[in-house]
């Protein structure tokens, strides 16, 4: 099995009650042919680069997924035939993939998303204990002209 990205553009003029149903469509085509839907990423409204089917901005979606060579035939059908998408790419991104560890990766991601996240110190906390976020550098100052031809006659 092999691990596939496919980004694709959606016409930015379909509400998200229109975008809803194409997306499930293709999110449900992965496990119909026994692949694995590792992240399914709204990037959102975006400015194109050049224009596509008289658009400027376009709705960007990036759909990671393992499967075989029919699986992504059959993706790059579906969005063939759909008006509502402007244009597609995939790439392999694994040759080889483990399932298992993919799955085990998805498991530890959602973990890491489940727990909260550390308070944030105080402006001021760090400061008032001699530390700060970013560390300023001292540097000496580069001598001038003036400076070295004084040093050059000593």
């Amino acid at each position: 099995m092999r691990r596939y990205e496919t980004v694709f553009i959606v016409d930015p003029e379909l509400s998200e009650e229109q975008r809803q149903p194409l997306f499930d469509k293709l999110k449900g085509l992965v496990p119909e042919d026994q692949g694995l839907l590792v992240k399914f990423d709204d990037w959102g409204h975006k400015r194109l680069a050049y224009e596509i089917k008289k658009h400027t901005r376009g709705y960007y979606v990036l759909m990671d997924f393992c499967g075989n060579g029919a699986l992504v035939k059959e993706i790059e059908r579906n969005m063939r035939l759909d008006d509502r998408i402007l244009k597609y790419m995939t790439v392999v991104t694994d040759k080889a993939v483990d399932v298992e560890g993919v799955k085990a990766e998805m498991e530890a991601a959602k973990e890491q998303e489940s727990k909260p996240e550390p308070v944030e110190q105080k402006r001021g906390e760090g400061e008032e204990k001699g530390g700060s976020e970013t560390e300023v550098q001292e540097t000496t100052p580069e001598p001038s002209e003036e400076e070295e031809q004084k040093n050059d006659t000593k």
